[in-house]
């Protein structure tokens, strides 16, 4: 595990460390942060702004925060460990959805988030990958030190409708491609929402057979496009519902997803697939039971050549806002 070299001892030195610590984690080029963090009032916990401004909340993110510096190498009860590490969650979602690829914009970024499906992506991947790296975050930021037992304590994290969908598909493509566990989550987290949606759509594509099989300007990846998008949108249905219903539903929007692309990639390569014709063969004449055959003179046998086989396409980030 990596630490940084000198661990913050107070939270203004946290925050100043904490965006790039998390762009390191990340592997990103980048992070839209501008470095400012505004402690907010509301119901909200925390928002990654447009413009680049990190919006926590007092009482529940930076309270908590204020804390464990102030109460530095304590022991504390479960309790406060989970305030404690709850708020280092959520800032570290937010910042997950600053990072993106060398030369990324907010403005193409905002575009990208309002299109169908493009906000549950987002969601999803930002909480997801940061659930998987809160620990090594705590570590790189030197605050078990500061916490001890910190990283003992667990929490179900947010966006339930979301995260289970996301890990069943980043899980069934990292199978069908031959990644490595947790490989797609870090590769769709350092994108923006402008870039996130179409990597997913070119793991899919990519997955498949047709890269070898379908001419340029066949439009299969356009059609794999709709129906992740239309699957993503589909979420939105449970995200206020309870927590475990929100998650069994979650999950089983992914299998139809992924059922509706596996029907699509088998049309898509069949129709570039020969598969020959099997004709039934002519009726023989055969001696039976001993009786001669016909005297007539047998006719030569001609060939039925299997029609032939066109090759053809088948037919066919508004805020960025972590609710409790």
């Amino acid at each position: 595990m990596t630490a940084t070299l000198q661990a913050p001892t107070s939270i203004s030195e946290l925050l100043t460390l904490s965006g790039d610590t998390a762009r390191d984690l990340a592997g990103a080029d980048q992070s839209a942060w501008n470095g400012r963090v505004v402690g907010t009032s509301s119901s909200i916990l925390g928002l990654a702004h447009w413009d680049g401004t990190l919006y926590l909340d007092n009482d529940a993110i930076l309270a908590p925060i204020h804390h464990l510096y102030e109460h530095a190498g304590e022991n504390h009860p479960s309790q406060t460990l989970f305030a404690y590490r709850e708020s280092l969650a959520t800032l570290l979602h937010e910042h997950a959805h600053f990072l993106g690829p060398s030369g990324a914009t907010q403005e193409a970024a905002r575009e990208g988030f309002v299109e169908p499906g493009s906000r549950q992506l987002e969601e999803g991947v930002t909480e997801a990958w940061a659930q998987d790296n809160i620990d090594e975050y705590i570590n790189r930021l030197g605050i078990d030190k500061v916490a001890p037992g910190i990283n003992t304590v667990r929490s179900g994290g947010y966006y339930p409708s979301f995260v289970p969908a996301v890990r069943q598909l980043a899980a069934e493509l990292e199978t069908r491609i031959g990644l490595p566990s947790g490989q797609v989550l870090q590769d769709l987290n350092r994108q923006t929402a402008a870039g996130q949606l179409p990597l997913l759509v070119d793991l899919v594509y990519n997955s498949t057979r047709l890269p070898d099989l379908e001419p340029p300007g066949a439009d299969t990846r356009s059609r794999l496009e709709s129906i992740l998008r239309s699957g993503l949108s589909h979420l939105d249905t449970y995200e206020l519902a309870a927590p475990d219903l929100a998650a069994t539903k979650s999950r089983l929007t992914a299998e139809n997803l992924l059922a509706h692309l596996g029907q699509e990639i088998r049309t898509a390569e069949s129709a570039y697939t020969f598969n020959p014709i099997h004709l039934t063969p002519p009726a023989q004449q055969t001696a039976l039971f001993g009786i001669a055959p016909p005297t007539a003179p047998s006719q030569p046998k001609t060939s039925h050549p299997s029609p032939a086989r066109t090759n053809h396409p088948a037919a066919a980030r508004g805020g960025l806002i972590r609710t409790a």
